[in-house]
């Protein structure tokens, strides 16, 4: 892949916790009535997790944790790199689909808080599964959602190219899809990635789209954030983070190119 720090699953895993802990949960703690003084009571679900580095500040501030996801090969590598954390109870992750019936009996009505970051545009039906989310909130709760809006510079995640040019190319996921696929296909990028691109195309999420979604099934805006440089840029590029000025933030549509990232508190 172009960034080294996408084989290295611990490494990776770092990355989620430090953006957590420095960006997510203070954004969280500022508009959760519970969490401003206390997580150790909370119970807190990440749907997509992967390996689980976005729960593991939550677990260490005492909350009970739960992460799922599709990828088996991520849940094992995140079992394996905290593995103490879970023998002490307060991290359980499970390889498991959020429809499956046992899922749900144990989910519902459970959660303080539900994560989803970087994750929401991988989502091919949105509307149920926010349906479902809301099913697994109780009646406080509050979902986070954390995504690169679609006409953002690398809203089409050409990160993942194995080709270092591609992988910083800007906006070339705006082309139409078939343009845009044969340029990527020219640089012999394996089908599993230009899959993952075409994919991507198809359910990218702009932020008037997540409004549009939240309204659709119910869920309040309780609290928004736009970042003009992403907060987990620190990290992997040592970029300080920004957030978008104001009168930016508040432009539809133009603040979807100058956006890298967006947060998201929504309610019941």
């Amino acid at each position: 892949m172009a960034f080294e720090f996408h084989k290295n699953p611990q490494k990776y895993l770092q990355h989620q916790y430090l953006n957590t802990l420095k960006s997510t949960i203070p954004f969280i703690k500022t508009h959760h009535t519970k969490a401003k003084n206390y997580f150790d009571t909370l119970n807190i679900l990440e749907l997509g997790c992967g390996e689980g580095g976005n729960l593991l500040p939550f677990a260490e501030m005492g909350a009970n944790c739960v992460g799922i996801d599709l990828n088996k090969v991520k849940i094992e590598q995140g079992k394996n790199i905290m593995a103490d954390v879970i023998k002490s109870g307060k991290l359980t992750l499970y390889y498991d689909d959020i429809f499956n019936p046992e899922i749900e009996a144990k989910f519902t009505n459970r959660f303080d808080i539900i994560l989803l970051k970087d994750v929401i545009e991988h989502i091919p039906h949105k509307d149920k599964a926010l349906e479902q989310m809301k099913k697994y909130l109780n009646d406080d709760g509050l979902l986070f959602v954390g995504f690169p809006p679609w006409y953002m510079p690398f809203g089409g995640h050409q990160q993942i190219c194995n080709n270092r040019f591609l992988g910083v190319l800007p906006w070339m996921h705006l082309l139409p899809k078939s343009l845009y696929i044969g340029f990527v296909k020219c640089f012999d990028e394996p089908k599993n990635v230009t899959d993952e691109l075409a994919e991507l195309v198809d359910f990218g999420v702009t932020i008037n789209h997540l409004h549009r979604l939240a309204n659709a099934v119910n869920l309040k805006i309780v609290a928004r954030q736009y970042y003009f440089i992403n907060p987990i840029y620190e990290y992997k590029f040592g970029f300080k983070t920004r957030l978008l000025s104001p009168i930016l933030a508040n432009l539809p549509y133009v603040r979807d190119f100058l956006t890298t990232s967006a947060y998201y508190l929504l309610g019941k």
